[in-house]
């Protein structure tokens, strides 16, 4: 065997035997203080679509709110709550008989 294979050959099993040995190690920890950043939020509103309206219930500050939003409020961007989401509604259809409600949530 050359110089140059043995070296080669105890460079990779130095490597392997430290990152086998790193891999394995577990430190055990017995307290400790987690940190969470971000916003507590509340559930999205519940959409309930009817004939020529659709009603949304949204839960505010511990209480449900309640509205009822035609199709053409939300048609033209009516917003009922505007801290909460934006209510839009585009037709798909030439007919404008297919539309898509979308509310996007703040």
């Amino acid at each position: 065997m050359s110089v140059i294979n043995v070296k080669s050959i105890l460079g990779a099993a130095f490597i392997f035997v430290t990152t086998i040995n790193s891999a394995f190690s577990s430190t055990v920890v017995n307290g400790g203080v987690i940190h969470f950043r971000g916003m507590i939020v509340e559930d999205p509103c519940v959409i309930s679509p009817q004939k020529q309206k659709f009603t949304m219930s949204c839960l505010r500050e511990g209480k449900m709110h309640t509205t009822q939003i035609s199709y053409r409020d939300a048609l033209n961007g009516r917003n009922p709550y505007p801290s909460v989401a934006t209510v839009s509604m585009e037709y798909i259809n030439p007919q404008k008989s297919l539309a898509i409600v979308q509310i996007d949530y703040r």
